[in-house]
């Protein structure tokens, strides 16, 4: 059996634990806050809109527990070969599923209007399931990346359907600026993952992320 990989840097880890710590708390400020603004008023968009973050979200807190796990040592004692890769597969699909849902639903907000005949929701859910089973059985990390980039091509073509039929309407112009910093913070994580960009970048792509999302969260916060 060889030996164990060494463990990253105590202040690697540091700073990964505060980045997913960061993106978590975004985004519930604007999970909450989009979903409150739906109460008062009742605009579907809103709705679906919220649950992108709520997702985004929930896969960020699930990176955060297997980072920690894995770095931590605790997994390595505790578990064999077979145990720990079984569970990273797990945490693989899981962060295929919510991550593919967070982006069906930034989809759906732009497009529900078209698409109040079908059952959408579930059609939703039915497609991130397909997706995780897929990494499952793919087993490859890969099998998950290509479905994001494939949902993300796919917000970008949404994007650009909802601009031509709303460009001359004042208040949906306003929001597209959060949707392209949406589809520019899915981007900036994807060419991590696809290796797009030296690993050393990775702290910039990072601080990149972040500041997308403090925008998002400035625009929504100051103008709802």
């Amino acid at each position: 059996m060889p030996p164990p990989k060494p463990l990253p840097p105590t202040e690697f880890i540091a700073f990964e634990a505060l980045y997913f710590s960061v993106i978590f708390l975004l985004c519930f400020i604007l999970y909450y806050k989009l979903r409150e603004v739906y109460k008062i008023t009742d605009y579907k968009g809103f709705y679906f809109f919220s649950n992108t973050f709520l997702f985004l979200g929930v896969a960020y807190f699930l990176r955060s527990v297997t980072f920690l796990l894995f770095t931590s040592g605790v997994l390595l004692d505790e578990l064999s070969f077979e145990g720990v890769r079984g569970l990273m597969l797990f945490s693989v699909a899981f962060l295929a599923y919510s991550g593919s849902v967070a982006i069906l639903y930034n989809i759906y907000s732009l497009l529900w209007r078209w698409l109040e005949k079908i059952p959408s929701e579930a059609l939703i859910h039915i497609i991130a399931v397909l997706i995780a089973l897929i990494s499952i059985i793919a087993r490859s990390p890969l099998a998950f990346v290509t479905s994001q980039l494939i949902l993300t091509l796919f917000l970008l073509m949404a994007i650009f359907i909802n601009y031509r039929h709303y460009k001359f309407d004042g208040k949906v112009k306003r929001a597209y600026p959060l949707y392209i910093l949406l589809f520019v913070f899915w981007l900036l994580n994807l060419s991590l993952a696809l290796l797009l960009l030296p690993i050393e970048w990775r702290f910039t792509i990072y601080g990149l992320s972040v500041a997308v999302l403090l925008v998002i969260a400035y625009r929504v916060l100051k103008k709802l």
